[in-house]
């Protein structure tokens, strides 16, 4: 197939992505798409640009399109929501052929069949950077119209964490550091966990509609609170605990012997510290949520991903592992 216009572009979407579906009650090809709606929906954009989210010396075509698809999946399942579907808008160069347009699909694709979810449409433009611009949906229960939120916490409850910390960090780090084909590939080989993390995350959304579902059968719809970990636990706990408002911190624990082997070793070799490492983090894509703690031994059966306890709620500072964090961890506009 040759790209030699925007209807070829949208012809080859066509072949990755059906235009009917349940979620759907008109798809692609109008000036709009027509959503089917059973309950409330809870709706996110993300972007993602290229030499800010990502770079193509070491992101694939399949890596760009499933990634730009997982973080919103992600910020979906945070809510408590189930994923439905997603628009795309798609700023191309003009030079991306045939197998580059392929692999972004597949991408993409390998993210909405693991979801089931709709492609409804979006746009293309022509720029001088990659740019994907992503609005996804997913429903929330009857029950819960308002989706599993920030600011939940109360004084004593638990924190805990579903998947992990500070690999995706260090996929970033280590590839950020290779100049060239050969070396990149060196870094996927000795630091596979972390390149996957940071590459292709893994979205946690069947976890969080699983906790919405338990705050509706356990009367808790208030009381726990959920977001997903996209800036690291240094800057994202302060946001779920709303600290600035409420005043809340947190002892948090994060000792070495639960952090992943190639953070200890990156560690070892570079001397940082792994648990400061780890908390300032970034690009984690795990879920960090709170609950009374009464409820915590029966929610953590819930969760299908690895948890644990980070600590419990409390009256002033965060700290971690006694001491205050060094970081407040990642922001766009302060870099």
């Amino acid at each position: 197939m040759n790209i030699a216009s925007e209807d070829d572009i949208l012809g080859l979407v066509g072949r990755f992505f059906p235009v009917d579906h349940p979620s759907l009650l008109l798809g692609r090809g109008d000036d709009c798409a027509v959503l089917k709606r059973n309950g409330p929906l809870a709706v996110t954009t993300d972007i993602f640009a290229e030499d800010t989210h990502f770079r193509r010396r070491y992101f694939t075509p399949f890596d760009i399109g499933f990634k730009a698809a997982a973080v919103n999946v992600s910020d979906v399942g945070a809510s408590g929501a189930s994923p439905s579907g997603l628009s795309i808008g798609l700023t191309l160069t003009g030079n991306e052929d045939e197998a580059w347009l392929s692999g972004f699909c597949e991408g993409m694709k390998a993210i909405c069949d693991r979801f089931s979810l709709a492609l409804s449409g979006g746009d293309l433009t022509k720029s001088s950077l990659v740019s994907v611009c992503v609005t996804a949906w997913g429903e929330l229960p009857e029950a819960l119209p308002r989706g599993l939120r920030r600011g939940a916490a109360r004084e004593g409850d638990v924190i805990f964490l579903a998947g992990s910390a500070g690999l995706a960090r260090l996929g970033l780090t280590r590839l950020e550091a290779a100049r060239t084909t050969e070396e990149v590939e060196q870094v996927k080989k000795h630091w596979p966990k972390a390149c996957t993390a940071h590459l292709r995350p893994e979205p946690l959304a069947f976890d969080g509609a699983s906790l919405a579902r338990f705050a509706v059968e356990h009367d808790a719809v208030d009381r726990i609170g959920l977001m997903d970990v996209s800036d690291g636990l240094a800057r994202d706990l302060p946001r779920l605990l709303a600290s600035r408002k409420t005043g809340l911190g947190a002892d948090i624990v994060l000792p070495e012997e639960v952090l992943d082997g190639e953070i200890l070793r990156h560690a070892e070799e570079t001397g940082v510290d792994a648990p400061a490492f780890a908390f300032d983090g970034g690009e984690d894509y795990a879920l960090v949520g709170t609950c009374p703690e009464d409820l915590w031994p029966a929610l953590s059966q819930t969760l299908e991903s690895p948890c644990r306890v980070l600590g419990r709620v409390r009256k002033g500072a965060l700290t971690l592992n006694g001491k205050r964090p060094a970081s407040a961890g990642f922001d766009h506009f302060s870099h």
